[in-house]
């Protein structure tokens, strides 16, 4: 049995290994460099900041022992919805999106994403946005998002 919950300011160190975690994982699988301390660091820095400003909040999945087993953050980004908008509207990143491996296949990061995405809207995004691991995609298709047309060059 699990319960869901926000995370507190003392938990947000913890959840900057579980986005370690997430991004080595993601390495492995999609080619994704993976990220030094330093990066880890700045991850956790950049954690504690937002959600000092109220920018950023956790849900996160907690076990029978209260132990955190999932999390998915909701960060909240001031962006021109296309590229012809005359002003920046607020819209909703889902970040950091991980579940520990055997505590995975039971809904929770469905769960915590869709409770992320309620806090997104409850701030105002009217569009929620992710970076999804290839394992993560049909996860993610199903609760609504789709791809975006947008194209990258790396410099």
């Amino acid at each position: 049995m699990y319960i869901t919950r926000w995370a507190t300011k003392n938990e947000l160190p913890l959840l900057a290994e579980y986005w370690f975690h997430m991004a080595c994982e993601m390495g492995e699988k999609d080619g994704i460099p993976i990220p030094n301390s330093e990066r880890v660091n700045e991850v956790r820095n950049l954690f504690l900041k937002e959600s000092e400003e109220n920018n950023l909040r956790f849900r996160v999945a907690v076990d029978e022992q209260g132990n955190i087993v999932a999390c998915a953050g909701g960060l909240i980004r001031m962006e021109y919805a296309t590229p012809l908008s005359e002003e920046p509207t607020p819209f909703g990143w889902v970040i950091s999106v991980y579940t520990i491996p055997h505590h995975r296949k039971k809904g929770l990061a469905s769960q915590l994403v869709e409770e992320v995405c309620s806090w997104l809207k409850e701030r105002g995004a009217r569009r929620a946005r992710l970076w999804a691991s290839s394992e993560g995609r049909r996860i993610y298709e199903r609760l609504g998002f789709s791809p975006m047309l947008d194209m990258e060059k790396a410099l």
